[in-house]
């Protein structure tokens, strides 16, 4: 996406968006932002919301207005943006597979979940990284943001995913779990298994 291409989305997008691009502080960033942005556009019009007026919740999850049976939810990491959409609310989170170090981990996760990645998982840093995406679409499906820490979610995986929440209401949520090389991703709704396949895209 050269600089005019850039600056001519960039002005197509409403001040919450803007908002959200203008926040991030390297360039790969902003542009990722912005195919969000560009993302969720091409979804109103293809669901035919066009002039549906785009707000946002205490926590920053973008929602539309006067549209109580379309939700949605957007992530991006590393070269990916993702989107998924919904007849309920619905959060999703995509991220690279890195190398979490020692603290962070312990930050993020609580004891048993550290232990549990360490003797089931066979890729210890995909193993992370997925329970990273479990419970930030998790936050996301909520709308609390940062005002969440993650280590008062706890995650239990043997059997299908279930959370124990400190902050907020587990009960009647699920979790379904996408795998691509070099990701992770997660989305968090009130479907036992997500009717509608989450798309992504590759920036390019």
């Amino acid at each position: 996406m050269d600089r005019e291409v850039y600056r001519y989305w960039y002005q197509k997008m409403p001040p919450g968006r803007q908002a959200k691009i203008d926040a991030f502080r390297f360039d790969k960033d902003k542009r990722l932002s912005l195919g969000a942005g560009i993302l969720l556009r091409d979804l109103l019009l293809r669901e035919g919301m066009e002039t549906a007026s785009l707000s946002y919740g205490p926590g920053g999850k973008p929602f539309l207005e006067g549209q109580a049976s379309v939700h949605f939810n957007l992530s991006h990491s590393g070269n990916l943006v993702a989107f998924a959409v919904s007849d309920r609310p619905v959060g999703v989170d995509i991220e690279e597979v890195t190398h979490l170090e020692e603290d962070v981990c312990r930050f993020v996760f609580q004891e048993q979940e550290i232990e549990w990645i360490r003797k089931n998982e066979r890729e210890e840093d995909a193993g992370f990284i997925a329970l990273w995406t479990i419970k930030e679409s998790l936050v996301k499906y909520w709308g609390t943001g940062i005002a969440t820490e993650p280590k008062t979610i706890g995650i239990r995986q043997d059997g299908p995913i279930r959370a124990f929440c400190q902050d907020g209401p587990c009960q009647g949520i699920w979790f379904t779990r996408y795998e691509m090389p070099g990701y992770q991703m997660t989305v968090c709704s009130e479907y036992e298994e997500f009717p509608r396949k989450p798309e992504w895209f590759e920036k390019r």
